[in-house]
């Protein structure tokens, strides 16, 4: 033993600690190099967005700016002006005096007067066609004369003469986008709307309207919504595949819109948390983030004495920095980085494993033979201690994994078992006569029945899931009627336990290759599991619908939830998580381990999005792009 200790354990305790003040020492200089390298990256970076951004406040505070005028920098979203404490939204800036300006003539605003009174007074629409028609040919400006053409071919509509009426709204839909109503919405959205819910139209119409958004600015909420009308009607109506894809694309563009009108919306609400409007922030070199699409916000003194907001689309300038430097900025206040200093209060850089440091810095050979060396030395003693731990350890685990699921199907199996033998019992001995009664308790037996049915199947289709043997038969299967089937077949267990289902189903998804009964079985299995783990609450949540390129289904409850640390491990076998709440309710631990293994064959994923205390939402994602090819599961 002295020899073994003096030959072996005694030079290998030196070299370790040799080793480790070598490599301590190492550790120190690269982090005193890291630092002082990310320190250098992160003035350059501030100061390279500071001149971006104060460029951008001297360029943008105007109050010259009219509708569908694009701003100077690509990258500002919007700039709005203080009024009482509030913000004045670019669409709000404008009084409506100046979107009627052009329509403040007299003899045509008279003409408009006549012509509708002809129109709604009475008088058929017809009448009103020569009118329109003459209003037009007497307007003296462009925008009179697309207002009043836009008039007339409303009327040709309503007259039932819809071949000049399209004529006329392709004529107004090809022109200037400029051109507005005297709302201020262009007179081309308009005709696209109508062309849009006519039979026929032109196949540039998507690039069309895609073109008059993408003119102005911003939005007004009534463009925002005339073009989301039209984005949703060119979807469900898409002839061909090409016609369906800029159908969604200009829905993603309207989508876009929408949203920067909703945060810009919550900005007013949100500027005295923000600070913004504090004195000594004006005209300061400081600029607040905002918002899920991320924002950089200033405050600045404008002409007459005006404080303006300028919003500038912070990836825009953020991302070209990221690709360069090989970061990432981030305003979220859990994460780490660093900061970028009081010009950008909460905004964080997060530096890349490869990317803080020059390349040369990063591989040190010298390092990595200690650890070589260390290494196979700790290898050599301690590798026959680990192979009997890992035995152990997975003999342990598979014991406690056996007897739990044996404890767990023979309690699911005894309950209804037993509530099936009583009822029968008590039919038999003729103690129920009346019979809504025993249609009640027939009721209950054959609901029973198909409970331990379920469980026998789910028990059956697991081992064959197991051991490779389960065979899917794929077909095209419209997902709504099977959501339905899995809701029609547990209607009495939830009836009976006092559940409430919310079904939000949406109708036209196209049909997947799938197999319908494993996909309504997957959907049972959430279902089941969002009645066991409700706890108190009696509200469940089943929605279908699109997302992105896919269908989803999603199942979701307000009662236990999941820890986090066990959400990664729910869809493992036999697992269970480990909380006092989860071990009162009765389980086997197979249900989520077979949906993940039907989902994973169907080439889809499902995952967990759970809050301990407020419940979870389960949802299965399937592909839907290449539903018409063969699936090697048939």
């Amino acid at each position: 033993m002295a020899l073994i200790l003096a030959a072996i354990f005694v030079p290998y305790v030196v070299l370790v600690v040799l080793s480790v003040q070598v490599i301590t020492q190492d550790r120190g200089l690269r982090e005193v190099r890291r630092a002082e390298r990310r320190r250098q990256i992160l003035s350059r970076v501030r100061l390279e967005l500071l001149a971006r951004l104060e460029a951008i406040r001297r360029d943008e505070t105007r109050t010259d700016l009219k509708p569908g005028e694009r701003y100077r920098h690509p990258e500002v979203v919007l700039v709005g002006w203080i009024d009482q404490g509030r913000l004045i939204l670019p669409w709000e800036a404008e009084p409506a005096s100046q979107s009627r300006e052009p329509f403040s003539d007299t003899p045509f605003e008279a003409g408009v007067g006549n012509c509708e009174r002809t129109e709604f007074g009475g008088a058929t629409a017809a009448a009103a066609v020569p009118c329109y028609q003459a209003l037009a040919a007497g307007a003296r400006t462009a925008a009179q004369s697309a207002y009043a053409r836009l008039l007339w071919a409303r009327a040709l509509d309503k007259a039932g003469r819809r071949k000049p009426a399209a004529a006329l709204f392709q004529t107004l839909l090809a022109g200037s986008a400029a051109v507005t109503d005297p709302d201020g919405v262009p007179v081309a959205l308009h005709a696209a709307h109508w062309l849009a819910q006519a039979g026929s139209r032109p196949p540039e119409l998507s690039q069309r309207v895609e073109a008059v958004l993408s003119s102005r600015s911003w939005a007004t909420p009534a463009v925002s919504f005339l073009a989301s009308e039209i984005a949703d009607r060119l979807v469900r109506t898409a002839a061909n595949a090409e016609e369906w894809r800029q159908a969604q694309g200009l829905r993603r563009h309207v989508t876009g819109l929408v949203r920067l009108t909703e945060q810009a919306e919550w900005l007013d609400g949100d500027l005295q948390r923000l600070g913004l409007l504090r004195p000594e922030r004006l005209n300061r070199p400081i600029w607040t983030p905002y918002g899920q699409d991320l924002w950089l916000i200033g405050a600045v003194s404008g002409k007459e004495d005006r404080t303006a907001i300028i919003v500038v689309r912070a990836r825009d300038l953020l991302e070209p920095i990221e690709t360069r430097l090989g970061l990432r900025f981030t305003d979220a206040p859990e994460s780490r980085g660093e900061s970028l200093g009081e010009s950008f209060p909460g905004l964080k850089a997060v530096f890349a494993a490869s990317g803080d440091l020059p390349a040369g810095l990063s591989a040190d050979s010298e390092r990595r033979l200690y650890y070589c060396a260390l290494l196979l030395i700790a290898a050599a003693t301690s590798f026959s201690g680990y192979l009997l731990w890992r035995d152990l350890r997975r003999d342990l685990r598979l014991s406690e994994l056996r007897a739990q699921f044996v404890s767990s199907v023979s309690h699911e199996l005894k309950t209804p078992l037993t509530a099936i033998r009583m009822l029968a019992e008590t039919l038999q001995m003729g103690r129920i006569r009346d019979p809504a009664s025993q249609s009640e308790y027939l009721e209950t037996i054959t609901n029973e029945c198909e409970r331990l049915s379920r469980l026998v199947d789910e028990v059956l289709l697991f081992a064959k899931a197991d051991q490779g043997r389960l065979l899917y038969r794929f077909r095209p299967v419209h997902l709504e009627d099977t959501v339905r089937a899995a809701a029609r077949a547990l209607e009495y267990p939830l009836r009976q336990k006092g559940f409430a289902l919310d079904m939000q189903i949406e109708t036209g998804l196209p049909a997947v290759r799938a197999d319908e009964d494993a996909l309504e079985q997957a959907v049972l299995n959430l279902l089941s599991n969002a009645m066991k783990y409700s706890g108190d609450s009696r509200d469940i949540a089943l929605q279908l619908c699109r997302e992105n390129t896919g269908a989803v289904i999603r199942v979701s409850d307000r009662g236990l939830g999941i820890p986090p640390e066990a959400q990664g491990h729910v869809f493992e076998k036999f697992y269970r998580a480990p909380t006092r709440e989860n071990q009162l309710v009765p389980g086997t631990g197979l249900g989520l381990a077979l949906v993940a293994q039907i989902v994973q064959a169907h080439r889809g994923t499902v995952r967990v999005e759970s809050v301990p205390g407020k419940g979870s939402t389960f949802s299965i994602c399937l592909p839907v792009e290449n539903n018409n090819e063969s699936d090697p599961g048939d």
